[in-house]
């Protein structure tokens, strides 16, 4: 394999969707500003997780290019075959928000069934009882874990998460005003929505204007990531912060200056709420 512990080339190897996702756009501030600290240049390079040469594209590409270290974030992270594939190459290995513990990686670990278990709180806090979610993608670990921080916030709460007000919306923009679409026309509008992410969140905004309701007077609206999105629309998006330009920033530091000590392998990162103009308590 073509690795050299001199390199000053990271890989960063993810998912197609995530390229040009706002989620992306903010974790690349913190990767390109450590990079720039360290004096080593990004790779930048997206797979298609469904396909089943995937382990072998990624030996590919590590015996062409050689790499100091790799940074996988979830999904790829989670991916057996793919952490085989780095491990076969010798490289430091960081994963971002994964779920299981390999023993083997660096893992910089983000709560996101605690964060979205706060949003719902948040909300329930106001006073809403009907809330929707709309819901990541169903393989996504992220999206597992944000929806289990939401049911089980409501059920804490005594209140019943309505399957029919819990649809798929998956994490881009086209997918959230779909799911927008069927959630905002039903015969019974929710007094809150908590979007899996700020692009659905503001999908779902897009689709109230449309549609002729006011936010949040008719329905409080809540999204998650604090991407830029969240502060361009209006109103700006009640949301949770998840701090990605640090997040991206540690994982650099993390390839070019990995700890040895094993407990110290695996880094929380905290969240935050951001409240904003989005959400208030329902009308009477």
């Amino acid at each position: 394999m073509a690795t050299n512990p001199t390199s000053n080339l990271i890989g960063f190897l993810c998912d197609t969707p995530m390229v040009g996702s706002g989620y992306f756009g903010m974790l690349q501030i913190g990767l390109m500003a450590a990079c720039h600290k360290w004096e080593t240049a990004l790779v930048v390079k997206s797979f298609d997780l469904s396909d089943p040469a995937l382990a072998d594209r990624i030996r590919a590409l590590l015996a062409r290019i050689p790499l100091r270290g790799v940074i996988l974030p979830e999904p790829i992270c989670e991916i057996p075959a793919v952490l085989d594939a780095v491990a076969e190459a010798g490289l430091p290995v960081v994963r971002i928000a994964p779920r299981s513990d390999t023993g083997m990686t660096l893992d910089i670990c983000v709560d996101n069934e605690a964060a979205a278990y706060d949003i719902t709180r948040y909300l329930i806090e106001l006073g809403h009882k009907q809330i929707a979610f709309i819901k990541g993608p169903p393989d996504h670990s992220d999206a597992i874990a944000r929806l289990a921080g939401f049911t089980r916030a409501m059920g804490e709460a005594g209140l019943a998460a309505d399957a029919a007000k819990m649809v798929t919306g998956g994490f881009d923009f086209a997918q959230g005003l779909s799911a927008g679409e069927r959630l905002l026309t039903m015969d019974s509008l929710p007094t809150a929505v908590f979007a899996c992410n700020d692009e659905v969140a503001a999908a779902v905004l897009a689709t109230a204007h449309r549609l002729g309701f006011k936010i949040p007077e008719d329905f409080s609206l809540a999204g998650f990531d604090d991407s830029p999105l969240a502060r361009q629309v209006w109103p700006q998006i009640t949301t949770c912060r998840q701090k990605m330009e640090l997040t991206g920033y540690m994982a650099v530091d993390f390839v070019i200056d990995p700890p040895t000590a094993a407990e110290a392998r695996r880094r929380p990162q905290l969240h935050e709420l951001v409240i904003r103009q989005s959400t208030a308590k329902p009308r009477d």
